[in-house]
């Protein structure tokens, strides 16, 4: 009886482990994609804004060298279309584009005419192969409008084997590993029953695949941004390359950008790497320190101030004549930073920043940023704080961010022993709230 009952529960602990493999080599597979479409759209993005420029300046590159350059950089397929359907430039058809067929009926291509941009997935006509696509509709000062379509050739099972597999793999033996175990226990003692075996390990599964997800989610992020500004930077460096640095003014222009470009990769880095500390442990804050509130806070304002000054923003701070706080003041002014600089960047010309700090009646020391900037969304609120969130993309990276300035307002928080809150009305501001525990 014991051993049927054991051999009953392996089977079922093995088939709930494939079922479940197959389920996360499905998700990281869509996943994968996911991510190389945002990828797609954002290079798309870049191209375009290279190509307006280029013109605009008197470059002399062409539609055919602008795709291959950036099939070399990326990977992806890269095709111009003229408004008319025809293909332009296509970095696989580079010797037979006058062969290709006119792609004015191709869905993503319908989409970015009408409405700026679209996506398609489905089997290619000039090269067969199930494609996914990404369109952008791009008009120049001339009047003449283009579509700038990326496109990568989907292989499930590759994508499978090289992103998923390892993984899949390591979680069905560790499944497996502890059903045996958990069925051997159950069949030991005889009295529990086996849905408890069973929801102990989905638990543990659930456990297992969640923590996998989230540093899979981490590396592709960091790996998306940082591929972002390098192939700008690339892109503008083979440009100057290619000839147009001898025009004073494109040069000027071009090497402008790739020095935007590399102080928003620098930042990213910087960023990505204190988050990391923080999270590993290896930043913690010794015991002992004491900052002085309101002396910090002016000198983080102090540095600010250009920033400011330039968008004609007045910052106001109000503080109590002593508080202090126990704790690294480093670490205290780049959470400050954070969150003014915030305020500062997403605030229109001419407006208005409030900073207070003061002290409540149970003893703790509250600090609060509110600015009148665009405002936050009721369903963007939860996940301001989450790594790479961006409540509005363009302009985050138009400003030079990196999209972790708030997580790292949150863990820094939290080596403070520190609670943080935001409030917010879209067109209106948003107020965030930072209560330090007294002592």
């Amino acid at each position: 009886m014991r051993t049927r009952i054991l051999l009953y529960s392996i089977i079922v602990i093995l088939v709930s482990v494939a079922v479940t493999s197959l389920v996360s080599v499905q998700a990281t597979v869509n996943n994968y994609l996911d991510q190389k479409r945002v990828e797609m759209a954002d290079i798309g993005l870049l191209l375009c804004d290279e190509l307006v420029m280029t013109r605009d300046l008197g470059g002399t590159r062409t539609f055919d060298e602008f795709a291959g350059h950036y099939f070399a950089v990326t990977g992806f397929r890269v095709t111009l279309i003229g408004a008319d359907g025809e293909v332009l430039a296509d970095s696989r058809s580079r010797e037979n584009i006058i062969y290709m067929e006119n792609h004015a009926e191709r869905e993503e291509v319908v989409a970015a005419l009408a409405d700026g941009s679209g996506s398609s997935q489905r089997k290619s006509e000039s090269f067969g192969g199930i494609y996914i696509y990404e369109a952008i509709r791009q008009e120049f000062s001339d009047g003449e409008i283009i579509v700038v379509r990326l496109s990568m050739e989907v292989d499930r099972a590759k994508i499978a084997s090289e992103h998923a597999g390892q993984v899949a793999g390591f979680s069905a033996l560790i499944g497996i590993l502890l059903g045996v175990g958990l069925a051997v226990l159950f069949t030991r003692q005889l009295m529990r029953p086996i849905r408890e075996m069973e929801r102990h390990l989905a638990e543990t599964l659930e456990l297992n695949k969640t923590a996998e997800n989230i540093r899979k989610e981490f590396v592709a992020n960091v790996t998306h941004e940082l591929k972002t500004p390098l192939t700008s930077i690339s892109g503008f460096a083979e440009t100057l390359q290619g000839g147009a640095g001898d025009k004073p003014e494109v040069r000027a222009r071009f090497l402008e950008i790739i020095s935007l470009e590399t102080a928003r990769l620098s930042r990213l880095i910087d960023d990505t790497l204190v988050i990391s500390d923080i999270e590993s442990g290896r930043d913690h804050m010794a015991p002992g320190g004491v900052i002085n509130v309101k002396k910090a806070i002016n000198d983080v304002l102090g540095t600010l101030r250009p920033q400011a000054d330039g968008k004609d923003i007045e910052v106001f701070f109000e503080a109590q004549y002593e508080i202090h706080i126990g704790g690294d003041e480093g670490r205290f002014k780049q959470l400050v930073v954070n969150l003014a600089e915030n305020a500062i960047k997403y605030s229109e010309r001419g407006k208005r920043v409030y900073i207070r700090a003061f002290k409540e009646a149970d003893g703790s020391v509250c600090i609060t940023v509110r600015d009148e900037g665009i405002g936050i969304s009721e369903a963007d609120l939860p996940h301001v704080f989450e790594r790479f969130y961006r409540v509005d993309a363009s302009r985050s990276r138009e400003s030079g961010g990196t999209g972790l300035g708030l997580a790292i307002v949150k863990h820094i928080a939290g080596l403070f022993g520190a609670t943080l809150d935001v409030e917010s009305e879209l067109g209106v501001g948003s107020t965030f709230t930072i209560r330090f525990p007294e002592g």
